[in-house]
């Protein structure tokens, strides 16, 4: 990451620093930041590629720029969710033995140093479900809404690789419970827009003749079917 520093005067204004010209006598006044090197190689490297004529002018752009974007990456990380975050939660929620939970507990475990979920994640997440009971809701339809914020997950394969899990819903060899699969996934349905109603009709309908385990390889090869049905049918 770029140095930070300076971060309350106003963008778009002059920073005026006071620059210390001051010798230096021993090794102990030297204290080279950790990312030093790293920034001033990027910078050098930029400065060879663009040939500025300003290399003032431009020095100060280009580091502007890196400020921005370092702002920009502490704001994603108020919202971000790891995987990790999630098998945390998972297990944290199935010691309770139940399947609903009370919105406080479940903040008070999102939120705790155990799991350390983002706070503006866990909202976002509330905003995407329906407590099924005054203050209450479904601790697994939960989990299953966060998925669509952690990292990696970009479509449904993403999201039942992630549901196969040993450290999520499946078994130790990867696979889920057929009717479980389908409850599961049926709630993920509801926020993954790109699931058509006739997309999923034709998943299960092809899961239905297979075993009762669903792994992940029969999921693919059921979607496939699914996917081929659905571009083959008439359209309405």
């Amino acid at each position: 990451r770029p140095l930070t520093g300076g971060r309350e005067a106003a963008r778009g204004e002059v920073l005026e620093m006071v620059l210390d010209v001051e010798p230096m006598y021993c090794a102990e006044q030297i204290n080279i930041p950790e990312n030093l090197g790293e920034v001033l190689k990027a910078y050098a490297k930029e400065v060879i590629r663009q040939q500025p004529a300003d290399i003032f002018e431009f020095s100060a752009q280009y580091f502007a720029q890196l400020d921005q974007q370092e702002d920009e990456f502490m704001d994603n990380s108020q919202w971000q969710v790891e995987r990790d975050h999630v098998f945390k939660l998972v297990y944290e929620c199935a010691n309770l033995k139940s399947d609903d939970i009370e919105l406080v507990k479940l903040r008070e475990i999102c939120e705790g140093e155990t799991v350390g979920i983002p706070s503006k994640a866990v909202d976002m997440t509330l905003e995407l479900i329906l407590a099924e009971e005054e203050g209450k809701v479904q601790w697994r339809k939960y989990v299953i809404a966060m998925c669509a914020q952690v990292s990696g997950v970009e479509d449904v394969t993403g999201f039942v690789r992630l549901l196969m899990d040993p450290a999520m819903f499946g078994n130790d060899d990867g696979q889920l419970a057929k009717e479980e699969f389908i409850t599961l996934f049926d709630w993920w349905s509801s926020i993954d827009q790109a699931i058509s109603a006739e997309l999923k009709e034709g998943l299960f309908s092809a899961l239905s003749s297979g075993p009762d385990m669903v792994s992940y390889e029969a999921f693919l090869d059921a979607l496939g079917s699914a996917e081929a049905e659905t571009a083959a049918a008439p359209a309405q």
